[in-house]
């Protein structure tokens, strides 16, 4: 007897020396390299604290270095949840932790965080857990054995969002926890069967009680956007949305959310508020890889772009410059047929399944992962996350098991299409964004570009140089725009007038004191810039450049260019510029904040010549007040055309080889329509439009679009109208309501009309 009750209090003793805690998730809200976010359900017991240092000493806690109590706490879903916000932490480093309260010492976690430079990073990526509880631990058991650097979840984690349904989730989450211990961070979205916001906010601590928000993974490597379809997709989250892409600077842009556009099981309604608010920007901005889940199938997607023009399957084209859409969700729900594959899509099945993510400087590669077997899966190593290990069961479709995507975009495709894209690269390194001394020596370590006049040391009127790495843009390709972005550094309003010039190099060396900013030869085609008054920190129109095209055109045009290859551009003073000590401009550079440095941004076209395309279907030709240089390629209405000294040459139709002459009336300049030319009927319609081209000129190129009472483009096309016929307009619509049609005729606006749709 005195022994039991010996074992009975040692057992009781070691139950009072455990921290009465459970339920254990790590999340993220800010920068992945120096904080993260430790949360808990704390069942009982009091005061508790989180320990952590870079050294293991286990449980022991009093001899971690550092310590911090939760920052939020709150009741929800029948927890008690904790989360202690970690911040200061180094990148790429080890973090011991354990949890002390009243009760006693948790056992010992730990984390690595991420690098702060542009490291491979692995990521895995999924959704719908939901009540299907043997492949959602199975997935969870992957994630502990394949080690990424985060989890992207797009949402769905419940069948019915009640608290024995998540206290039973995070019990399985438990398993994604490494036998040594290590942790792994979530990035959660919120699904249809989350029932609020609060779902997500409160038991995962993101930073949007809204759910939508963007995390930066290394210096600028990745930026990955998590956005809500369950809350309005119009209004503040598209904004905040296009504002955020527009001014961020990484070489990565990836978007994760739970419905998809164009869902590959056919009785899931299409997402169009999705397609109409986000598809477009995500091509406008480099968004190379998306995330979609709540159907329960398996895709990936060739890389696509939006189109309504003739030839696109449910609003997308093929183009190897393109967004690549994967998913869509299968963690534990219920599986879906495959059954409403696209012309774009690259393949799909119907297993259970998520996607292993390598990102580094050069490519995205996207894996499918099979988790039915995880139980025989090996593990990766901690210094190696990226060692595909043993019995990990890999998609391995016809078209391969690696989905990769390029800087040029290919996205694991080799189509030839005709396409239209938007570089953005910034100055990547101090030694890139120079200042050149009136003696000619080069000071690369500035905090800030005086354009021109330095009045430090009397260094006087200088020059600037800025070496962009990494231009991938194709030979030969049509530039449509190109111009550079500052931020301003200190605020001047003197009127100032600088030259901004390009290195006629195709492959720009970096600066140094024997080859510096002004021996640098140039392209003929300079470009004079008056910029409007600056204040400190903006980085607006006003710090643009005007269009620097031409000189751009110049370099791809070069025998020797080759996409990839560095370019610099060169800026000095002109007139006020060169005799005023005021009349400058001070931009940020490198040194005074990566984020702040220049940007250069290029918008090009390219000619594949295969296949009807957007560009082939376009108006770039013939676009008012457009003029083109002799030997100029464009292509209008599927055919292909080369600019002459006496007017524009048919080459060829769009994979075919007829060739006739135009004249310069026919194509190079545009007929002028006016409001009189057109007639619109019926109003109301129902499906569709019929437009009566009247006494017009023939063969002339006109722009329709048709927008939503809330200003929403919800139809475009381009189309080759003649005199006296009828063209048939047929938006994909089927709400009733009212609609605005705009007809117009390269930038302007020729007619509007209100419609009803019935």
């Amino acid at each position: 007897m005195k022994k039991f009750y010996f074992l009975l209090l040692a057992c009781i003793g070691i139950l009072n020396v455990s921290a009465n805690t459970d339920k254990y998730r790590l999340t993220l809200r800010d920068d992945p390299a120096t904080t993260i976010v430790i949360g808990w359900n704390q069942i009982s017991g009091s005061n508790p604290r989180v320990y952590y240092g870079t050294t293991d000493y286990g449980t022991n806690y009093n001899n971690y270095a550092f310590s911090m109590a939760p920052t939020k706490a709150v009741s929800y879903k029948g927890m008690n949840n904790h989360f202690a916000r970690l911040t200061g932490l180094q990148p790429n480093t080890a973090y011991y932790f354990v949890i002390r309260d009243s009760q006693g010492t948790s056992r010992r976690l730990w984390f690595k965080t991420a690098p702060a430079n542009n490291s491979r990073l692995s990521f895995i990526a999924g959704g719908d857990s939901r009540n299907n509880r043997t492949p959602r631990r199975n997935a969870n058991l992957l994630v502990s054995k394949l080690k990424p650097h985060a989890v992207l979840f797009g949402g769905d984690m419940t069948d019915d969002d009640t608290s024995s349904q998540w206290q039973t989730w995070f019990n399985d989450w438990q398993l994604t926890i490494a036998s040594d211990g290590r942790m792994f961070p979530i990035i959660a979205a919120r699904g249809n069967h989350e029932d609020s916001n609060n779902s997500i906010y409160n038991l995962f601590d993101v930073p949007s009680t809204s759910i939508y928000y963007a995390i930066t993974f290394g210096n600028n490597l990745v930026r990955t956007y998590t956005l809500n379809t369950e809350i309005s997709i119009s209004g503040n989250q598209t904004t905040w949305l296009r504002n955020d892409l527009t001014s961020t600077n990484t070489i990565w842009k990836m978007a994760q959310y739970h419905k998809p556009m164009r869902p590959h099981v056919r009785f899931k309604s299409e997402g169009n508020s999705q397609y109409g608010n986000w598809a477009r920007l995500f091509y406008d901005n480099n968004v190379k890889l998306v995330v979609e889940c709540d159907a329960h199938t398996v895709k990936t997607t060739w890389p696509v772009r939006p189109s309504s023009s003739s030839g696109n399957d449910e609003g997308f084209k093929r183009d190897d410059n393109g967004t690549t859409y994967v998913g869509e969700g299968c963690w534990g729900a219920p599986l879906r047929s495959n059954d409403d594959n696209k012309d774009w899509t690259r393949n799909s099945g119907r297993f259970n399944q998520f996607k292993w993510i390598f990102v580094d400087e050069n490519k995205i590669e996207t894996r499918t992962i099979r988790v039915d077997n995880a139980s025989s899966v090996g593990s990766v190593s901690n210094s190696n996350s990226f060692q595909i290990p043993s019995n990990l069961d890999i998609w391995n479709p016809s078209n391969g098991s690696v989905v990769t995507i390029t800087k040029s975009g290919n996205g694991g495709g080799s189509g030839g299409d005709s396409g239209n894209g938007t570089l953005e690269v910034a100055i990547a390194n101090g030694s890139d964004d120079v200042e050149e001394r009136e003696n000619g020596t080069i000071y690369a370590n500035s905090s800030d570009l005086e354009m021109v006049y330095d009045s430090y040391q009397d260094n006087g009127y200088q020059k600037v140089g800025l070496r962009f790495r990494g231009l991938n843009l194709p030979k030969n390709a049509t530039i449509t725009s190109a111009y550079l972005q500052f931020t301003a550094d200190e605020s001047n309003s003197s009127s100032a007038e600088l030259e901004v010039s390009l290195h006629d190099s195709s492959n720009s060396p970096a600066f140094s004191n024997s080859n510096n900013v002004s021996d640098r030869a140039t392209f003929s085609s300079k470009v004079t810039w008056r910029p409007s008054a600056w204040s400190s920190n903006q980085n607006g129109s006003g710090q643009r450049t005007p269009n620097l095209k031409n000189m751009v055109q110049s370099l791809v045009n070069k025998s020797t260019w080759t996409s990839g290859n560095s370019v610099s551009f060169l800026i000095k003073g002109k007139g006020a510029s060169l005799t005023s000590t005021s009349a400058k401009r001070v931009a940020d550079s490198y040194e005074g904040g990566a984020s702040k440095a220049a940007r250069l941004i290029v918008t090009y076209s390219t000619d594949g010549g295969s296949t009807s395309d957007d560009i082939c279907d376009g108006i770039a030709a013939w676009r008012s007040g457009v003029s083109y240089p002799t030997g100029s390629k464009v292509t209008y209405q599927g055919n292909l055309f080369e600019r002459t000294s006496s007017g524009w040459n048919l080459l060829g139709a769009c994979g075919t080889s007829a060739r006739r002459s135009i004249t310069t009336t026919e194509v190079a300049t545009p007929p002028v329509f006016t409001e009189a030319n057109f007639e619109i009927h019926p109003n109301p319609f129902t499906e569709n439009i019929n437009l009566v081209i009247k006494n017009a000129y023939a063969h002339a190129p006109i722009e329709v679009q048709l927008f939503d009472i809330n200003g929403r483009e919800v139809h475009r096309e381009i189309m080759l109208v003649n005199a006296n016929e009828q063209k048939v307009i047929s938006p994909k619509i089927t709400s009733a309501g009212v609609y605005i049609l705009h007809i117009k005729q390269g930038d302007e606006i020729i007619t509007k009309q209100k419609l009803i749709r019935k």
